[in-house]
């Protein structure tokens, strides 16, 4: 960690006590279970999206007469996996900056399971985009690839936005949630939820772009959840993320258009 992470509430590695160490461990731990949950739950056509090619979820409806139920459950293992990793250097910042006697583990858990719950909630959403995608690659390949590419240029341009930049660096201070809402997470595991509500309240309106393009690319597919995760990742936890953001928002618009303009690249 840098000087800049230690300012914004992320205390150095060098600095974190054995207590915090466990902390992250332990969340680590949940995010590799979670991975592993993910790998064999999901659904098989629903690895592959509408920029994949030719009808990917089209034909057979199986896949989707699972229902909302299962596929919230599933989206709530993805989010667990996906963003664990991204918010442990974070509440290991959240733990440091708070008063010592309110540092209990039901405190830690609140802000956990309430920024999960937001998340999990997002589950609803994606699953309506998900069937509104299903039913595009029904109309062919060329329309699913163009309409999966104009999501490309959407989640691309959002990265340049004045509002991108506000949420991300909400989301990634640990010092400025203390400040504002430290109290409120101190009085129990309720107001610690409620708190972790607002931090994924954040993070949502910094990532919602590439959680779109994972639905676009495959929502259930390992490789394009790491990618995602990734890149979510190094927005949160390294320095420089803007610079880190609009490298994305690049790439995005230029495969978006690509896309756009030849959709024969991927489409049969």
């Amino acid at each position: 960690m840098t000087r800049q992470a230690a300012g914004r509430g992320v205390p150095s590695l060098r600095a974190w006590s054995g207590v915090e160490w466990a902390l992250a461990a332990a969340l680590l731990v949940l995010a590799a279970a979670a991975w592993v949950v993910t790998s064999v739950v999901a659904m098989p056509d629903m690895r592959l999206g509408i920029l994949a090619g030719p009808s990917p979820m089209g034909g057979d409806m199986a896949a989707m007469s699972v229902g909302l139920g299962l596929f919230v459950l599933t989206w709530v293992v993805m989010m667990a996996a996906m963003m664990l990793p991204a918010i442990t250097p974070f509440t290991v910042g959240v733990r440091t900056l708070l008063p010592a006697g309110t540092r209990t583990r039901r405190v830690l858990v609140g802000l956990t399971l309430g920024y999960l719950a937001v998340w999990s909630a997002l589950g609803l959403l994606a699953y309506a985009v998900v069937r509104g995608f299903d039913t595009v690659a029904e109309s062919g390949s060329t329309t699913a690839v163009k309409t999966g590419a104009v999501v490309l240029l959407v989640a691309g341009g959002y990265q340049f936005t004045p509002l991108k930049r506000w949420c991300l660096v909400r989301c990634r201070s640990p010092l400025a949630l203390v400040m504002r809402h430290g109290p409120q997470a101190s009085r129990g595991p309720v107001g610690a939820f409620a708190v972790g509500m607002r931090h994924g309240g954040y993070c949502v309106g910094c990532c919602w772009g590439l959680m779109a393009v994972l639905l676009a690319a495959g929502v259930m597919s390992l490789v394009w959840m790491a990618v995602i995760a990734a890149a979510i990742t190094i927005e949160k936890v390294l320095p420089r993320p803007e610079l880190a953001g609009r490298l994305w928002g690049a790439g995005l618009l230029g495969a978006g258009a690509v896309l756009f303009l030849a959709p024969g690249l991927v489409a049969m």
